[in-house]
């Protein structure tokens, strides 16, 4: 008869998912809190004592979905999307059972169907770090795409309006350094129904100017500097601009080039810390 010793139990489980907290917390993007991951990998051993004592019931899949749940309300709470820290600690636990399943019977290959076999700490070790490695192939992944955010923009010039999509990006840093505006840098395309001669957004930004101040623009050239070197660009203040609904005040330069190949969106802005008054 095997002999289970509680202390052995509570510390592996307490440790495993301590483990699956900090993979499932780094997967979903929510904030750690090792106290508190501390304390619901505690919870967690308990669990695995109270399983041990009475399987029936703690056995139950249920009930595992609800304390797998409850160890990340513990752990992650309030944080917003803790939904996204239920799931990747379910798929942390079911990638680490598939590896140590992968991996003890890759050990035991020989061994007549149906046997069971005791799991080593290098052996979980090990399955950790190949669950934990594949599932940030693909979460990450998925993660990046989920924050990347398309907003709706709308730009006001007199009478005249131009609609088109812009995407947050917290690498365009670039402020007017007149008005202290965040610029959104859109293309010509897009500016286009905001002019009478739309044209001339097309041409060199210093040739450009003055046929713009023309038409009624406050337009200037504005310095920038990217990974390919620095540049000079043409840039304006709108009458009005509007970002998914709310106004900000903002500057608008023109890109001569398209900025997405698929033209998903024809203008990027800054991310809201760099919008005043866009929360």
């Amino acid at each position: 008869m095997k002999i289970v010793y509680a202390d052995a139990l509570l510390a592996l489980n307490a440790a495993v998912d301590y483990l699956l907290l900090l993979a499932a917390g780094r997967l979903s993007g929510l904030a750690l809190n090792r106290p508190r991951m501390g304390l619901g990998a505690l919870l967690g051993g308990v669990y695995a004592l109270l399983s041990a004592r009475w399987p029936g019931f703690f056995s139950l899949l249920s009930v595992k979905a609800l304390a797998g749940a409850l160890l990340v309300w513990v752990a992650f709470a309030p944080q917003p999307r803790l939904w996204r820290g239920v799931l990747s600690f379910y798929l942390c636990g079911a990638a680490l059972g598939g590896c140590v399943y992968a991996l003890t019977g890759l050990r035991n290959a020989g061994a007549a169907p149906g046997s069971v076999f005791p799991v080593s700490l290098p052996t979980l070790a090990l399955a950790f770090a190949l669950g934990y490695a594949l599932l940030s192939l693909v979460l990450r992944r998925r993660a990046r795409q989920a924050q990347r955010r398309v907003l709706r923009a709308e730009l006001s010039l007199g009478d005249r309006r131009a609609v088109f999509s812009v995407l947050e990006d917290t690498g365009n840093e670039l402020r007017d350094p007149v008005s202290g505006r965040p610029v959104l840098v859109a293309e010509c395309a897009a500016l286009g129904p905001l002019l009478d001669r739309p044209e001339t957004l097309a041409l060199d930004p210093a040739q450009a100017l003055e046929p713009l101040r023309r038409q009624g623009l406050r337009a200037r050239l504005l310095p920038c500097r990217s990974v390919t070197g620095g540049a000079l660009l043409l840039c304006f203040l709108p009458d009005a601009a509007v970002l998914e609904g709310r106004p900000v005040p903002l500057a608008v330069a023109v890109s001569r080039e398209a900025l997405c190949a698929d033209g998903e969106y024809q203008g990027i802005v800054g991310g809201p810390e760099r919008t005043e008054g866009w929360q």
